[in-house]
């Protein structure tokens, strides 16, 4: 018996092409006969049009329509066979560059039975990602202030560099370009007091990629790092992933208190702190604790990371030496970034290792990407070494001085009675705490009713305990943060 075919679904005549579309008119009609093979308008063992009959019905060349039908065939879409004309295969390839809607619903992917278990964790933590915004939104942290960075200067120096040469078209150091290694090591020696050559410099594109080679090559699976509680989130985040076990140490007013360890069988390989300025709470490390913390490192043989995200900006004083510049015994590996001294998207930063351990930590950075562009380090390295850097700093570390007071007097005039807030020796943010839970409940219910930005303590927490909210500064002027302020209080008193 005969199979009886349906009537034709497909109606070739209709065929369409676009004379101004930069695609060669064979690869129009390829593409065409592919998506309706893989939409299934056309089925399998369909018959299609001899080359002739097709090129006279839709207005082309012979030679266009034999030049699709060979591309197709070679895909496997279309099957030749001699005597019986061009056909659809009886089994063809699915096209993945159509859209969806051409394939079946039973084939389309379901994220969570392909993803690994760590993707898995990270499709449910997708959530947290931030969005991007042209205008920050007061009181959103980690912002410095855009607005009052020297551009025009940065845009000389940039023009100034980027006059093309082979240079600039060769693979950099993935260590970082020597002349910027060169004045990141003297400035930190005046600065911080942190004696180091070059050599123990790595750039790396940011924190984040910092904390990630550190954990690779310095961390087995189920070793135990101290981190501070509350801390840096992405960071223990990152510490997790790698396998790490993570020990909350709380906090008092001189930073992780080592008192509060718990009484554990396995000693720390690393120690995580910020002791510049506590992130998210604010308080400064005092000497005597940094001494004990590097008595207990010594004593355990363990790492110590010292994050100093914002050491720049104290404001009562001058920036204290850093926890490195302490350690004797080369046990700290100093953490800095650009992105908030700077601006965000400078997306560099650096490492500060023992020397034998740098070319470890360069050929980590020259698997995982190479290394940061040479471009935008030879702009940085002329940023600093015209003295234009320390310049800056010096401008910003004055004007977010001011914004502080700013944001702390407004927040103690207009939220008294409902607020406490201290104002810290440093940093870029204050934290604010209802007087009660039940106030700071009413706090934050206002500030999202009046869309003032925020960031709730007890997400830097892995208890999740933590009360506060985090409220940046940095990139807003007077006017707005008074207004914003104003505008929070008026939404209280609905």
């Amino acid at each position: 018996m005969v199979k009886q075919r349906n009537k034709e679904t497909f109606e070739f005549e209709s065929i369409q092409f676009s004379s101004k579309s930069k695609i060669p008119v064979y690869r129009q009609l390829e593409n065409q006969l592919r998506q309706a093979i893989s939409s299934r308008t056309l089925l399998p063992e369909d018959r299609v049009p001899s080359s002739r009959n097709l090129a006279a019905a839709i207005g082309v060349s012979r030679n266009t329509v034999l030049a699709a039908y060979e591309q197709l065939i070679s895909e496997g879409y279309l099957e030749a066979a001699h005597g019986s004309g061009t056909r659809v295969a009886k089994m063809p390839p699915q096209a993945f560059e159509f859209d969806s809607a051409a394939h079946p619903e039973s084939s389309r992917v379901d994220a969570d039975e392909c993803l690994a278990s760590l993707g898995r964790q990270f499709r449910a933590d997708a959530m947290l990602l931030p969005s991007a915004r042209q205008r920050p939104q007061a009181f959103t942290p980690h912002l410095p202030s855009v607005d009052d960075f020297p551009w025009e200067l940065w845009n000389r120096f940039s023009n100034e560099q980027s006059r093309w040469s082979n240079r600039h078209l060769m693979l950099g150091d993935p260590q970082g370009y020597l002349p910027l290694r060169e004045a990141i090591a003297q400035y930190m020696a005046v600065s911080r007091g942190l004696s180091c050559c070059a050599d123990q410099v790595v750039i790396t594109s940011g924190a984040q990629q910092a904390v990630t080679m550190v954990a690779q090559l310095l961390l087995e699976r189920g070793d135990v790092v101290w981190v501070e509680e509350p801390g840096n989130a992405p960071a223990n985040r990152l510490l997790e992933v790698a396998g790490s076990r993570l020990v909350p140490i709380p906090l008092d007013a001189e930073g992780i208190d080592l008192s509060q360890v718990p009484s554990v069988r396995r000693q720390p390989k690393l120690i995580c702190v910020t002791p510049g300025g506590q992130w998210p709470m604010g308080m400064t490390m005092s000497l005597n604790r940094r001494l004990e913390l590097i008595a207990m490192a010594q004593k355990n043989k363990s790492w110590i990371i010292e994050d100093d995200y914002n050491g720049e900006f104290r404001y009562t004083g001058r920036p204290h030496a850093s926890l490195s510049s302490l350690d004797s015994s080369g046990r700290t590996i100093y953490m800095g970034t650009f992105s908030k001294l700077l601006f965000p998207s400078i997306r560099l930063g650096f490492l500060i290792v023992p020397a034998s351990l740098a070319k470890t930590f360069a050929y980590a950075r020259f698997l995982q990407d190479r290394g940061s562009p040479p471009l935008v380090q030879m702009v940085l390295h002329r940023f600093i070494e015209t003295g234009s850097f320390i310049n800056h700093i010096r401008r910003m570390r004055t004007l977010y001085a001011e914004r502080q007071s700013v944001l702390f007097e407004s927040l103690q005039k207009h939220l008294a009675g409902l607020i406490k807030v201290e104002q810290p020796e440093s940093g870029m943010h204050l934290v604010a705490q209802g007087v009660t839970k039940t106030a700071e409940a009413k706090l934050v219910s206002a500030a999202i009713q009046t869309k003032v930005d925020f960031h709730p303590v007890n997400i830097y927490s892995l208890s999740g305990n933590a009360r506060g909210m985090i409220l940046g500064f940095a990139a807003f002027d007077r006017k707005m943060i008074q207004s914003t302020v104003r505008r929070w209080a008026k939404a209280l008193k609905r």
